[in-house]
């Protein structure tokens, strides 16, 4: 018979693998365990704030699924709470383990950014099993980002790939393959199973978020998908 303690060992990769990290913007916090709580992993306001472009920024994840979901949203101020209603990327499906980067994150012209502004920024995947994972970064935005490089941590893992979806959902009502999690439709259910005090705002946040259409189309180019080529385009834009 296996001893408990061996089956706890063997069980740490499956656990880890479940979730997602960020590596830039720096988050509020890494913590696997806490990643299913809205809105930002349990996490307050940090006073790491990364200074970014008010033009676009990269944002680098590390995945720990072969297919999930992502969603990218912002919200404005000091401590936005949980209202992240500017939708930067819309949920899109991305596809293959290890790192994970979108080069130029654009931010919507008519928000009339201006230098000094703070914000935080909002990653969602889907939580296997129902509900979201959550990492937030908080910002600070500048016309003359000192940085003028793609930051190291901006690569993608090998065929890795990103496609988008067919209808407008949230991340946190979708499963990695892109359908409805069980209970919810293609556009409404609840926000994380494990913050049921959340689930509601989760869903109306993420719903009534909006959209940056120019964004999108730009994000699902054809020459996107290949995006190890797209990194090189990004450092003009730091």
């Amino acid at each position: 018979m296996i001893p408990q303690s061996l089956l706890s060992l063997l069980a740490l990769p499956l656990l880890a693998s479940a979730h997602f990290h960020m590596l830039y913007p720096s988050p509020r916090s890494d913590d696997d365990d806490t990643e299913p709580t809205f809105p930002c992993g349990g996490f307050p306001v940090s006073d790491n704030r990364t200074t970014v472009s008010s033009t676009a920024f990269p944002l680098a994840l590390e995945m720990g699924h072969d297919r999930t979901v992502i969603q990218v949203l912002l919200g404005i101020g000091n401590d936005v709470g949980d209202s992240f209603n500017i939708t930067l990327e819309q949920t899109f499906q991305q596809q293959g383990e290890g790192a994970f980067c979108l080069p130029t994150v654009t931010i919507p012209k008519d928000l009339n950014l201006t230098d000094g502004t703070n914000a935080t920024l909002q990653v969602i995947t889907d939580g296997e099993g129902g509900g979201g994972l959550y990492i937030c970064a908080d910002l600070t935005f500048t016309s003359s980002p000192t940085v003028q490089m793609v930051p190291s941590s901006c690569t993608n893992g090998t065929g890795v790939t990103a496609f988008p979806l067919s209808s407008n959902v949230n991340a946190n009502q979708t499963n990695g393959d892109g359908s409805p999690q069980s209970g919810s439709g293609s556009s409404s259910g609840s926000g994380s199973s494990s913050s049921s005090s959340a689930s509601g705002s989760a869903t109306a946040t993420a719903s009534g978020a909006t959209t940056s259409q120019s964004n999108n189309a730009a994000l699902f180019t054809a020459g996107w998908i290949v995006l190890g080529a797209a990194v090189l385009g990004a450092a003009a834009l730091m």
